[in-house]
């Protein structure tokens, strides 16, 4: 599956951080090199998610939510239903289902290109605010060796949720 520019930049840089696992390889791996437990999930969600989310002044925001903000990209730019399927790994049918408001407020005299519009966003605050800062400015070097501590995931979690919110409000009619 063929990824947009910056995040493609983003998987490069996080694999080598890494050292280099195999392709096939989970990108977030347990400690353990497995599937994350769900206790594992809750921990990085409260000491990393959260956090990095509050440090972009953003509330409610789940990981999952990304997703839609990137197949909201990809429909403006104008990329058929069946490619955005494809990408969201639903049948065109599911990605009708679920994103027939997108398609509906998409005008094809206004595309955007999802690529540019991550690399716009990552100008913004959000470079400059995350990942949070250490309390006393310095960090720990068993963390910052450490990939599995929460406290290094969100350098990851702010190079992908710097894609922006999904493009334009619903209709009120909706």
């Amino acid at each position: 599956m063929p990824l947009l520019a910056p995040v493609a930049r983003d998987l490069a840089e996080w694999r080598l951080l890494c050292g280099r696992p195999e392709e096939r390889a989970l990108v977030f791996p347990s400690p353990s090199g497995a599937v994350w437990s769900d206790r594992a999930w809750q921990t990085w969600h409260r000491d990393a998610w959260a956090p990095a989310c509050g440090a972009a002044g953003l509330q409610g925001v789940r990981p999952y939510d990304l997703r839609h903000s990137f197949v909201s990209l990809l429909i403006h730019e104008g990329r058929s239903v069946v490619d955005v399927a494809r990408q969201a790994g639903h049948s065109p049918t599911m990605a009708l289902d679920v994103y027939a408001h997108v398609f509906d407020e998409f005008d094809p005299t206004e595309r955007v290109s999802a690529a540019e519009e991550i690399s716009r966003a990552r100008r913004g605050d959000v470079s400059v605010l995350c990942p949070p800062a250490a309390d006393d400015g310095s960090e720990d070097p068993k963390i910052a060796a450490n990939r599995h501590s929460p406290s290094w995931r969100p350098r990851i979690s702010f190079m992908i949720s710097s894609v922006p919110p999904p493009i334009g409000p619903r209709r009120a009619s909706r």
